[in-house]
């Protein structure tokens, strides 16, 4: 996976809720006094998925006009390298406009599998998890993992920067 050098250390940080004083004043802080993009990672756990665009639009505001979304689901194909290959344009695109990068439905990432998946799990490596995260911590511009399931927001919470829970 990613070198810890590059991982935010995100111990310290609490998780805010969406729509209170914390969230604003977590916004602010992510944004400011940086004269180069931010690279910040954020992760929406919970909430229904017109909540989630409300914050994202918050966030816009603070970040880019550039958005990019994608719903993980439509990212994900029978073959590895095919979704390796989704992935990896989703990224170079947005990153070719400097755009925020906001992946809907991420949860999918951690239950899908490939047929052409290797039976030997040294030869599988990077799963299509690992290679996501790497992407996204190597990724210049703010991005936006939304996930629902609690096991999956546990793993992904190393990667952050913020987390941003929804009722």
């Amino acid at each position: 996976m990613a070198d810890p050098d590059s991982t935010p250390d995100t111990g310290a940080a609490s998780p805010v809720r969406y729509g209170t004083d914390a969230f604003d004043r977590a916004l602010q802080a992510l944004h400011s006094g940086e004269d180069e993009p931010s690279t910040a990672r954020i992760l929406f756990h919970g909430g229904t998925r017109e909540t989630r665009q409300q914050a994202l639009a918050a966030l816009t505001r603070h970040t880019t006009a550039n958005l990019h979304q994608f719903r993980v689901p439509s990212l994900l194909n029978e073959q590895r390298m095919q979704t390796q290959n989704a992935l990896r344009k989703a990224f170079d695109h947005a990153a070719e406009e400097s755009a925020l990068l906001y992946f809907d439905a991420a949860d999918a990432l951690f239950t899908h599998s490939h047929v052409d998946t290797p039976d030997d799990a040294e030869r599988a490596v990077p799963s299509t998890v690992e290679y996501f995260f790497d992407r996204v911590l190597a990724y210049g511009n703010p991005v936006v993992i939304a996930l629902q399931t609690q096991r999956y927001a546990g793993w992904a919470e190393e990667h952050v920067h913020l987390i941003v829970r929804f009722e």
